[in-house]
């Protein structure tokens, strides 16, 4: 792996890796190899990754920062654990609360991975995943629109459990084909919209988005070649290839 980045330093000049791997932390003494590398011979690449919450402590969190670690993503999924125990064995979110501290305390960004609209899922229960995000020292987050892909699980049963709209061109996680019983889709979407435009106002966030761009020029540079299209979709929510169908 590490030879692999300095392939891609030396004849990209690439500058920074997103590891998408939600075990990349499984292997502990693989990632300790590989990190003691970056430290003993550092590259000046920066990188992120995905971990699962019981593979990392604050021992790897500050040798994988020294390493150049940027950002770590958690899945949270939902922050109400009576919905998530329907989907998820061994829950415990105040676990997932103390290992996100964990990694600020290690002074890594923190991203958390949410989905809304799982069978069961209740306004009540996206108030309660709200709560909890903005309880944390979360950095970033993702809110995917739930999905039932063939092959899955739940796929088996899925009609069962609310309506399901199967359209391939919009099963994309962007999209809410899947409505779960005693909600609408124009009640999702509103609460969708809430969700990420509360995260995205909150002052701390604001503050840490302008801190990032303060360190990096070049950010500057790309956030203002892309604002008109940042714009729009905050308007419309809809993205970039959707807008210009129109």
């Amino acid at each position: 792996m590490y030879h692999h980045l300095r392939y891609l330093k030396e004849r990209f000049g690439i500058r920074h890796i997103n590891f998408y791997d939600d075990q990349f932390t499984f292997n502990r003494k693989r990632i300790d190899k590989f990190t003691q590398m970056l430290i003993d011979r550092p590259l000046e690449m920066s990188f992120n990754c995905a971990a699962r919450a019981e593979h990392i402590d604050l021992d790897l969190l500050r040798q994988m920062k020294a390493a150049g670690c940027w950002m770590i993503s958690l899945g949270i999924e939902t922050g109400d654990e009576n919905l998530l125990a329907q989907h998820r064995q061994h829950v415990n979110l105040q676990v997932l609360a103390d290992k996100i501290r964990l990694i600020k305390q290690a002074g890594i960004r923190t991203k958390g991975l949410l989905m809304m609209g799982l069978p069961g899922e209740t306004e009540a229960s996206i108030k309660k995943s709200m709560d909890y995000v903005f309880s944390l020292p979360i950095d970033d987050f993702n809110l995917a629109k739930f999905t039932p892909f063939p092959g899955s699980p739940i796929y088996q049963n899925i009609h069962e459990l609310g309506e399901f709209d199967e359209d391939w061109e919009k099963m994309d996680c962007m999209h809410f084909q899947f409505i779960p019983k005693g909600m609408t889709k124009e009640q999702m979407e509103k609460l969708f919209q809430k969700f990420y435009k509360t995260h995205f106002m909150r002052p701390k966030v604001l503050l840490g988005y302008a801190a990032m761009a303060w360190r990096s020029p070049d950010s500057w540079l790309r956030f203002l070649q892309n604002m008109g299209d940042f714009l729009r979709f905050a308007r419309s929510n809809k993205r970039l290839g959707e807008v210009l169908k129109r």
